[in-house]
């Protein structure tokens, strides 16, 4: 029987093992461990490690992986911290934006403000209301000017007249009665009449208005004469010579004209002259002394700025209106 098998040829193909032979369990694990197979743990199911794994180069990917998110991270604070500088700067911007338009703003609107009408009677105005009327003129006539420029120009309010004593009458529009009792009582003080050196200063806004002035104080005149400083009626060198050879106690006339009559020390001021502005008249465009944009810049350059200007309050010329 044995030297039967032993006799029969080998088989090729297939498996080695003679039919009717089992597998033994323990020796297909043992070609497996040989062959490098993965071994799985019934338990966890995870992949085994075994002896011989070169895991370096796990490791040298990991920090180079580490230093990476280092880079990242410090390139990212970097970026954050030149977002944060560049929002700063843009706030700031902003705010210094919103500064100068406001600064604008509120620089235009006091250009277009408008002297409004007196609630009272001028000659009964207070010198802080008079004053109130004055300073917005005079932001009209130099709308870039600084506030130190404006208060310079601006009288003082000691130099301003206290109201009137006499009580505010009912005259109608266009009277003359508060005028002429304001001058009359101003006639009635101080030292004797003098060559050159007009009492009161009447200051109109044209040269029609200046003709009604005199008409209407010509009665009031007191011991002097009345002289009439503005353009169509005498000319500047019959006026010069006017004022140098009569005592007036009434002077009526445009800013242009007396501001240059001054200017020239035609017109002698001392702490007993009194100007008076007419800013209660209106012409047809409801426009006064004060708001007739060239008889307004008159005023305030021609009689008020310069040497005129120096010479009025150097004086100690006072301030009033009508």
């Amino acid at each position: 029987m044995a030297q039967e098998t032993l006799s029969k040829a080998p088989k090729t193909g297939g498996d080695d093992l003679d039919d009717g032979l089992e597998l033994d369990p323990e020796l297909l694990a043992s070609e497996a461990e040989d062959d490098g197979e993965v071994d799985v743990d019934e338990d966890d199911g995870e992949e085994g490690v075994y002896e011989g794994d070169d895991l370096s180069g796990d490791e040298d990917g990991e920090r180079e992986q580490a230093k990476a998110a280092g880079v990242g991270t410090k390139r990212k604070a970097e970026a954050d911290d030149e977002r944060e500088l560049e929002d700063t700067e843009h706030v700031d911007e902003e705010a210094r934006m919103a500064d100068k338009k406001r600064r604008k703003k509120e620089k235009e609107k006091a250009r277009k403000a408008k002297p409004t009408a007196p609630s009272t009677t001028p000659t009964h105005l207070t010198p802080s209301d008079l004053s109130s009327l004055l300073l917005a003129s005079i932001r009209e006539s130099f709308p870039s000017a600084t506030p130190m420029e404006i208060s310079d120009l601006l009288p003082s309010e000691s130099s301003l007249l206290p109201p009137a004593d006499f009580p505010a009458g009912d005259e109608p529009e266009g009277s003359f009665a508060p005028v002429q009792r304001r001058i009359e009582a101003i006639l009635q003080t101080g030292p004797k009449l003098k060559v050159a050196a007009p009492r009161v200063i009447v200051l109109a806004l044209s040269g029609l208005r200046c003709a009604d002035v005199v008409r209407g104080v010509r009665d009031v005149k007191g011991n002097g004469q009345v002289a009439k400083l503005f353009a169509k009626h005498m000319k500047y060198p019959e006026q010069v010579k006017f004022l140098a050879n009569n005592k007036v106690s009434i002077a009526v006339g445009t800013p242009a004209r007396v501001g240059r009559l001054l200017s020239e020390d035609a017109i002698t001021v001392n702490k007993d002259t009194v100007f008076l502005l007419d800013i209660g008249h209106r012409d047809s465009k409801t426009r006064t002394l004060l708001t007739l944009p060239e008889i307004r810049d008159e005023l305030w350059k021609s009689v008020f700025s310069g040497t005129a200007r120096e010479r009025l309050l150097s004086g100690g010329a006072r301030i009033g209106a009508f």
